[in-house]
């Protein structure tokens, strides 16, 4: 696997660390304390196993102050933002699976409501604290976005393009797209994520969209946020994929 972000690679190192301070942060919100952040992997696995142990309501209760906060700052953010966006982009290359394959278990992971999938998507990233499927195009999304002090809700519908400025690659066969809102309809960005085959393997070329006015150090902290939970996703898909066929 290659992740690259603009124009570099980025390394196993690079990842970890970036894992490690968002590790700590998400582990403080639970007043979990823990030596063992030599292996954040094994620490994402523990988070993963702290977040299943808390019903939805339970959890929503937990960030609800933090939450409020954000739907503040990100309702105020996108109005005198307007129509003006920042991308937040990371590109990822993967031997041994099709691009076929990577939208199929992309889309069973956003869509699919199960155990089994709520705690891969836990375990994809320390700043996951609900990715909730609602419907058959919807999935709600609580989690820390970048390096931004506090959560956010919001809900992705996909295959709407409203709005949407990240253009349509056509040397990309598939994408997963879809505009993000608030609860209360306000549009603040949304997902343009597309793949393609490659010789050995496939290309996703993720971009997400932000309000202009979003902070650029979360930006570039979301472009790692990427990188973290989609190398996830798809190790994942490629070591599962015989079993769903």
């Amino acid at each position: 696997m290659k992740i690259r972000i603009a124009g570099k690679d980025i390394t196993n190192e690079q990842l970890t660390e970036w894992k490690k301070q968002r590790i700590k942060k998400v582990f403080k919100i639970f007043h979990y304390k823990t030596a063992e952040l030599n292996d954040p992997d094994m620490m994402i696995e523990k988070l993963a196993e702290i977040k299943m142990g808390y019903s939805y309501q339970e959890m929503y209760s937990k960030l609800e102050s933090k939450l409020k906060l954000s739907e503040f700052m990100m309702r105020m953010g996108a109005t005198l933002s307007g129509n003006r966006r920042k991308f937040s982009q990371t590109e990822i290359y993967l031997d041994g699976l099709t691009a076929a394959e990577a939208i199929e278990g992309i889309d069973n992971q956003m869509l699919n409501s199960s155990i089994e999938n709520n705690r891969i998507n836990l375990s994809a990233c320390p700043d996951h604290y609900a990715l909730r499927p609602l419907g058959e195009n919807e999935l709600e999304v609580i989690e820390t976005t970048g390096n931004a002090p506090v959560p956010v809700q919001f809900f992705i519908v996909f295959d709407d393009e409203t709005g949407l400025q990240t253009p349509r690659d056509q040397a990309y066969a598939y994408q997963s797209v879809g505009v993000a809102r608030m609860k209360d309809g306000t549009v603040i960005g949304g997902v343009r994520h597309q793949i393609k085959d490659t010789e050995t393997g496939m290309k996703i070329k993720l971009s997400v969209e932000f309000p202009a006015l979003a902070p650029t150090s979360i930006i570039k902290s979301h472009q790692m946020h990427l990188a973290c939970e989609f190398s996830y996703w798809l190790q994942w898909i490629k070591a599962h994929k015989n079993n769903h066929k």
